[in-house]
Parts: C-alpha cells; structure tokens; sequence
C-alpha cells in the first residue's frame, strides 16, 4: 500500500487518491511518483492540482457519455461490497471450521495417549 503522507496539500493528495492514471502505475513506481509529487513546490503543486482537475472532469465527462449516474455506481460498489463481505465470511467459517477440526484432533490424540497410559499402568 503507498504511503501518500510525503503530500502535504490536501487538495493534491485527495486528487492524487482519486487519479486512475496514477493509481494505475504499479507499486514501486506508484510510490516513487507520490513521492515526487510531495516535493513539487507551491507553483508546480498548482499545476499538477490543474492536471488533476481536468483528469476528473474528463473522467466523470466520459461517465456521463456512457450514461452511468453516480446511483449507478453507488449500486455497482454496493454490489461489490456485499460480495467482499460474502467472501470474508465464507473465509472465516472455513478457518474455524479447520480450527475446531485442529482441536478435535489433538483432543482425540490426547485421550487415546491417556488410554494408552492407562493400559501401561494396569
């Protein structure tokens, strides 16, 4: 996960957040251009702001042509979200389902070592 800390403007690193040309680079070089973009001075700050800007509103231009609403989208992630939570689920009920598998066999284990011990001492 990049850090975004190095971005001191607020405006630039919620921009920054929001950018699919950035967010699209891979990590390691996601992090390096976070880290550039923290140390742009005030009027290269502005600038990459604008750029930013115009990224959106072309973003949300190209949305609006293909006819999604943001109630359109607002669906698609709350769609999303009941799948992760889904698969969240389904992954933790398999992980106490071989927890309490675990503890049954080293329960049995142990009382089958308990009989065995009994039947040494008698």
């Amino acid at each position: 996960m990049p850090d975004y800390t190095p971005i001191q403007n607020e405006k630039l690193r919620q921009l920054v957040l929001l950018s699919e040309s950035i967010n699209s680079l891979p990590e390691e070089q996601l992090q390096v251009t976070v880290t550039r973009i923290g140390g742009l001075a005030g009027p290269d700050q502005e600038a990459m702001i604008k750029v930013l800007e115009d990224e959106q509103r072309l973003i949300e231009a190209k949305k609006r042509a293909r006819g999604l609403t943001p109630e359109m989208e607002l669906a698609e992630i709350k769609e999303r979200r009941s799948k992760v939570v889904a698969i969240k689920r389904d992954f933790e009920s398999a992980v106490n389902r071989e927890n309490e598998r675990v503890d049954t066999v080293e329960s049995d284990k142990a009382a089958e070592d308990a009989l065995k011990d009994l039947d040494n001492i008698i």
